[in-house]
């Protein structure tokens, strides 16, 4: 598990149509990041293995649904295929979308090669109620993996409290978690879910990079925070 004796990590997700390209664009990125993620969906063609063997910092390995935002059709048992790859070749972490069939998410959990698991749950079209959000983190939170990651759509400003407020739940609750709201209004919540105690916090590499609505360019990201007096 990577640490950081300064908070939460910084992860730059890794844009690109091809492995060669996510190569030279993780080369790119390495003095940056903690961690790289590699989207799969967002990909033409990959070559998993030789994705996660050739980063130059830990990487985190993603196939995200059309359903949860992504651009990924693929049928599960392809996509067990892919994250299992990543876990065997050594991916610091895999992405196991909570909506995945759980027979599913169980044959790729029960891959014990090093890799933690991030269990997700991403809500692209509203941010839903305290109730409901608390449901799906404890909901996520049984089936195994080593931290939840939770992202809804903010549509109002006070979705922003929302998710701090379940933020400070799972520290209460002893739970590692990862959640922001994505869109324009929930850029604030990315700065302060990282204050917060958020296990990684998702930057762009540079602008036009981002893989998500809302997601702020790495190095504008670390200066607002050391504005606002946090080190980093």
């Amino acid at each position: 598990m990577l640490e950081r004796a300064d908070g939460g990590l910084f992860c730059i997700p890794i844009m690109a149509k091809d492995t060669d390209e996510a190569v030279k664009k993780m080369g790119d990125a390495k003095h940056l990041a903690d961690l790289m993620e590699i989207r799969l969906d967002l990909m033409e063609s990959f070559d998993v293995p030789s994705l996660v063997r050739a980063s130059p910092a830990p990487v985190l390995v993603t196939y995200r649904s059309r359903a949860e935002g992504g651009k990924g059709d693929a049928h599960p048992d392809r996509v067990c295929l892919y994250l299992g790859a990543a876990a065997r070749a050594g991916a610091a972490y895999v992405d196991l979308e909570l909506n995945l069939p759980a027979e599913v998410r169980k044959e790729v959990l029960k891959i014990k090669e090093g890799s933690k698991y991030i269990i997700s749950r991403h809500i692209p079209e509203e941010t839903p109620s305290d109730y409901a959000l608390r449901r799906i983190m404890k909901d996520a939170s049984r089936v195994g993996g080593h931290a939840v990651k939770i992202v809804p759509m903010a549509r109002l400003w006070e979705d922003n409290l929302r998710i701090i407020s379940l933020i400070i739940e799972a520290r209460r609750l002893s739970i590692p978690i990862i959640a922001f709201c994505m869109g324009p209004i929930g850029r604030i919540s990315r700065i302060f879910a990282h204050i917060m105690g958020n296990y990684l916090t998702f930057a762009s590499l540079d602008e036009g990079e981002e893989s998500a609505k809302g997601q702020i360019p790495i190095i504008r990201m670390k200066e607002t925070l050391r504005y606002l007096g946090y080190v980093c």
